[in-house]
């Protein structure tokens, strides 16, 4: 690459993104401008409100026994902290729902105590407060009462309310329990903000340049694909990383106002206070938020620069805000800690790091691990956008990238397979429906509703497949095979699902916890009988997973994508979609074995052969563990004959099975491009 080209095009890229008065807005003023606007206003909001609520007048009714007595009590309020006024009521019921009282106490004798049944409001701000009032004056009513009989009987109150007394030391420090504080709230605000302010920049840099008409003379110009991403990538990046930047400023800023503001009011609760302390932490989330920053924007620009329009970015961009502030949430969770699992998850490792290190947690491991996978997944996205750039197809858009489901059906034609854009929302959309809708049904229905769940599969997008139109032979691979594909199909399966069970054992060794959790989940919700449980387990996943996965799914990645990358993709929603740690690998590389059968036999049925045959080897050994133990006692090592007899198997099953497959679906013809 040439480093003056780049250095043009980075130029011409910065004043177009500085030109847009959106960018700018969102990466400047927001920062520091709006965010502590809004964390300062909301602060006077809160505390005008809570004063206002203590100085109104709360209208309380008294009926029932003891109705001087409690009546008194209500009168002798103090009335300097809040006010109450004591009303009588014709229409109790009809009062307390118009608002003309708060709240009223009915009072009767039982068992020789009071009993107060206290009516309100709950959907009522004005009547939940008018309990608490009320609340505060009885218990020291009952206080009071609950001392004079303990005198009365010559018995010291203290020694009998309070015979254990509980002193808290709290040994955190003050810059860690401000910390604690912080790291709840600041990781969330911040990754939400990098990708505001990543997200027009990016926008702008893609599809806003496709819809200017300015894309094809710079693609005239004598510069490199490379060359001309890089320069795009290097200014969005900048952006992000100045988002950032500004950010930590205008939260640091606000958090000192907040915190001197506090220690002007109650000084000895925060104790000595020293900033220096935050300097290291500081100095390492700076690095892995601008590790995060780059990874932002190299995905904002990847999903952008399928969308025609600035309209469509802003459409596109949208789900992928929203999973990012999902994800950002686990920054509220108490109970989850930054693992060296957690540490390869984007953006919750970002959010668990900072979170730790606000409070001084300082593991260099996931430090080291958080950085690395952020500038990783950095990578790995500017090379997914330099594939996109040297696609004519999606850049320029020939209609096959994009989501033609929201077209007009007049408009669609028949015939072909799904498009990127429908297999992508059908794929997003499929995932809601499983989650919600096929959850509910195992909850409700055990097996029956495992069942049911499975059909949501296929009803879908066969559906959406009718709507736009696709060929449900094309779409779903609904055509027989060849024998010889069929047979090597299933000869290949047989050596996957030899080392899926080593890749099973290697996992389940790692992720113990998972596999545990895993096991445990499925109990209760397969039948008893065999048969049933076979339907259950084996043949409907065969069938309803094989037609979307390798049916509707691979047939849009197929068609517009690489082989190899088809199948790694498809391959990892397969694993995605079991919701499993532990299961992720063994089904993600099945899966994409499944999808290569598939691709080669141009046939839905050796794919599920293979899904099916997986499924009986578990349910087999779920049902009768011991049987099968029995059955494959020969393979057991207890001699040298045996181990050398063991050994030639595994080397038969693991190794001549795939091979012979692979030469049996072979077309000398054609040839996996990668």
């Amino acid at each position: 690459m040439n480093g003056k080209i780049i250095k043009q095009l980075f130029k011409k890229e910065m004043l177009d993104v500085l030109r847009d008065k959106k960018t700018v807005l969102m990466m400047v003023v927001v920062p520091l401008v709006i965010y502590p606007l809004i964390m300062l206003l909301s602060m006077q909001v809160m505390t005008t409100v809570s004063q206002d609520m203590a100085k109104s007048t709360y209208n309380i009714c008294v009926q029932g026994d003891k109705l001087e007595e409690y009546s008194q009590l209500i009168k002798d309020v103090d009335e300097e902290s809040y006010s109450v006024n004591l009303v009588s009521s014709s229409d109790i019921e009809g009062d307390l729902l118009n608002g003309s009282i708060d709240a009223y106490l009915v009072v009767e004798e039982k068992d020789g105590s009071d009993l107060i049944n206290i009516h309100y409001l709950s959907a009522s701000t004005r009547s939940n407060y008018a309990v608490d009032v009320v609340l505060e004056v009885i218990d020291e009513y009952a206080k009071g009462e609950t001392e004079a009989a303990l005198v009365e009987a010559g018995l010291d109150p203290d020694k009998v309310l309070n015979p254990v007394k509980v002193r808290y030391v709290d040994k955190s420090t003050a810059e860690e329990s401000t910390g604690s504080l912080m790291g709840s709230i600041l990781p969330f605000m911040l990754v939400v903000s990098i990708l505001m302010g990543t997200m027009y920049p990016a926008i702008d840099t893609t599809s806003g340049e496709k819809e200017r008409g300015t894309l094809e003379t710079v693609l005239t110009l004598p510069v490199t694909s490379q060359e001309l991403i890089f320069s795009k990538f290097l200014a969005v990046g900048l952006f992000g990383i100045a988002s950032a930047l500004l950010n930590l400023i205008s939260m640091c800023g606000v958090m000192a106002y907040m915190f001197n503001m506090m220690s002007s009011l109650g000084a000895e609760v925060f104790g000595s206070f020293d900033v220096s302390k935050f300097i290291p932490p500081m100095i390492i989330g700076v690095l892995c938020v601008f590790a995060f920053a780059i990874f932002v924007s190299a995905l904002s620009m990847c999903v952008c620069a399928f969308a025609k329009s600035y309209k469509e970015a802003n459409n596109y961009i949208t789900p992928v805000t929203l999973v990012v502030m999902l994800a950002s949430f686990i920054s509220f969770i108490p109970n989850i800690e930054l693992t060296r699992n957690m540490s390869l998850v984007p953006v919750a490792n970002l959010c668990l790091l900072l979170r730790d290190l606000l409070v001084f947690k300082f593991n260099y491991i996931n430090i080291m691990l958080v950085l690395i996978s952020n500038i990783i997944y950095g990578v790995v996205a500017v090379l997914i956008l330099g594939k996109i750039y040297n696609s004519e197809s999606i850049m320029f858009g020939d209609g096959q990238a994009g989501i033609q489901l929201f077209e007009k059906r007049s408009n669609m034609k028949k015939g072909g397979v799904p498009t990127l854009g429908d297999c992508g929302f059908v794929v997003i959309l499929m995932a809601l429906i499983y989650l919600y809708v096929g959850s509910s049904l195992q909850l409700k229905y055990g097996s029956a509703g495992l069942v049911a769940s499975q059909l949501l599969f296929v009803a879908f997008p066969l559906l959406v497949a009718l709507y736009s139109k696709k060929s449900i032979k094309d779409t779903f691979k609904l055509r027989l095979c060849k024998p010889r594909k069929l047979f090597g199909g299933v000869i290949l399966g047989v050596g996957t699902i030899a080392w899926s069970l080593v890749i099973s054992g290697i996992s389940a060794s790692i992720f113990k916890e998972s596999a545990k959790a895993s096991q445990e989940g499925l109990e209760g919700y397969f039948p008893e009988e065999f048969v049933l449980g076979l339907l259950v387990m084996a043949v409907t996943p065969a069938i309803c997973e094989e037609l979307f996965f390798r049916g509707y799914v691979f047939s849009a990645l197929e068609n517009r994508l690489k082989l190899i990358t088809a199948i790694l993709l498809n391959a990892a929603l397969f694993g995605i979609f079991h919701m499993s740690l532990v299961k992720f690998f063994t089904t993600a590389f099945l899966g994409g074995v499944i999808a290569y059968i598939g691709h080669k036999s141009r046939s839905i049925i050796p794919g599920m052969l293979v899904h099916f045959m997986n499924n009986t080897l578990a349910c087999v050994a779920m049902y009768y563990p011991l049987g099968l133990v029995k059955a494959f006692s020969f393979l057991e090592m207890t001699s040298a004959t045996d181990r050398m007899l063991t050994g030639l198997f595994a080397v038969l099953v693991a190794i001549v099975c795939p091979v012979l497959g692979y030469k049996l679906l072979d077309d000398k013809k054609e040839k996996i491009s990668i």
